[in-house]
């Protein structure tokens, strides 16, 4: 979809929604063009993990002392 910044201006919602669909909004002026789309979700651990896992304890030191980790051979 292509369209002018006043347009967009005006029809702020419209171009949202064709942006939530999957559409990339075009948005040019005199000097530029500019693409408008819909941000998906940023996915994480901690964020796949939420519910599922719970966090005790300092985690920003080892667990475990350094004589305690053995390699797997």
């Amino acid at each position: 979809m292509t369209t002018k910044v006043r347009a967009t201006r005006r029809n702020l919602e419209n171009d949202q929604a064709h942006a939530r669909r999957g559409e990339t909004v075009r948005v040019h002026n005199k000097e530029r063009e500019f693409l408008f789309t819909a941000a998906t979700a940023r996915k994480s651990l901690l964020g796949a993990a939420r519910g599922k896992i719970t966090i005790r304890g300092d985690l920003n030191h080892p667990t475990l002392a350094a004589d305690s980790w053995q390699p797997a051979l």
